[in-house]
Formats: structure tokens, C-alpha cells, sequence
């Protein structure tokens, strides 16, 4: 691959050209795609394999989301903690890119909110039923902190003004 060529990560996603990260992350604890192997369990579980030693029922993470989406993936056990850093996954085996590149999309799944049907509280509870790009959802924001005009949340409304009257107004009863 040359300099200018990017890495294609396994959502898809364009990384930058190769470079390691420079956000003060321990290079030493980045591993290599060849030392890896990710698959799922029976029990539907993400799984990682490093120099042969398994750790069961991981989740896996972009470690640099917004400068290196593609160019670094962690998994993390069941406490949160980091059991492997691995660099360029386009470059795990192909089963593992696979299921890498499954599981990542769950993880980042994004629906653009196309209508609004309701919005109801109930004991500081808001549950929302709209229509997406992926079609009918019904969800729950606990706080109007979550509700926030960043992209990358599980729904997203592109352009507010591009809704309907009756959407638009029942989005700013709780903005």
C-alpha cells in the first residue's frame, strides 16, 4: 500500500495512511492483525484470541472513533477494561474480519429519524416512537442531556427543519 492509500477498517470506514496514533496511546500494547482471531461463541458472545489466549465475551470498540476509525480497534471485557489494542483489523483473517465488521456495525448502528409520532414522559422518562431510515423505532431518553445535536448517537435528525410541522414541534417540547 503507498503513502497516499487509505485503509479500508472492517465497517467500511476509511483510516488514515497507516501512521500510528500520536494521542499518547502505549504503541508498545498495539498488537498486530496476524497475532489475532476474533469469532462468536454458541452463546452469540464476542471472542478474541491473541498469540492463542482466549478471552470470552468481549465488545469490541473503535479506540480512536473520530481520527482513526479504521486504523485501531480495543476489546474490552465484561469490566470495561482493554484486553487488546489491535491495529489495522482489515488485516485480520477474513472469518474475523467478518465478524469484526458484524459486530461493529450493531455496535454503531445509526438511524436518521424521518418522522416523529409521539413523545410521552412518564416519571422522568421519555419515550420516543418515530419513524427511520431503517424504518419504525420505539426508544427511551432518560435525561434531555442525552438529547444533544452530535453525530453518532444511536438517532439522528439530520436537518430539523426538513420534518414536518407536527415532528418539529414535538422535538422542541423537549430541546
Amino acid at each position: 500500500m503507498s503513502e497516499k492509500e487509505h485503509a479500508i477498517g472492517p465497517d467500511g470506514a476509511s483510516g488514515n495512511d497507516g501512521a500510528e496514533p500520536d494521542s499518547g496511546a502505549d504503541l508498545a500494547a498495539v498488537i498486530q492483525p496476524d497475532r489475532v482471531r476474533v469469532w462468536e461463541d454458541e452463546f452469540h458472545h464476542l471472542c478474541v484470541s491473541v498469540d492463542g489466549e482466549e478471552t470470552i465475551d468481549t465488545r469490541a470498540v473503535h479506540a480512536f472513533p473520530v481520527s482513526l476509525m479504521a486504523d485501531y480497534v480495543s476489546f474490552l471485557d465484561t469490566d470495561g477494561k482493554e484486553v487488546a489494542l489491535v491495529a489495522h483489523p482489515h488485516k485480520l483473517d477474513k472469518a474475523s474480519r467478518r465478524v469484526l465488521r458484524e459486530t461493529l456495525a450493531k455496535m454503531y448502528y445509526l438511524a436518521r429519524i424521518t418522522q416523529v409520532y409521539s413523545v410521552k414522559e412518564k416519571m422522568g422518562v421519555t419515550e420516543w416512537q418515530v419513524m427511520t431510515d431503517r424504518g419504525y423505532a420505539s426508544f427511551e431518553v432518560v435525561d434531555r442531556q442525552h438529547i444533544r445535536p452530535l453525530p453518532g448517537n444511536r438517532f439522528e435528525i439530520e436537518n430539523a427543519a426538513e420534518l414536518d410541522d407536527r415532528s418539529l414541534a414535538l422535538i422542541r417540547s423537549e430541546t
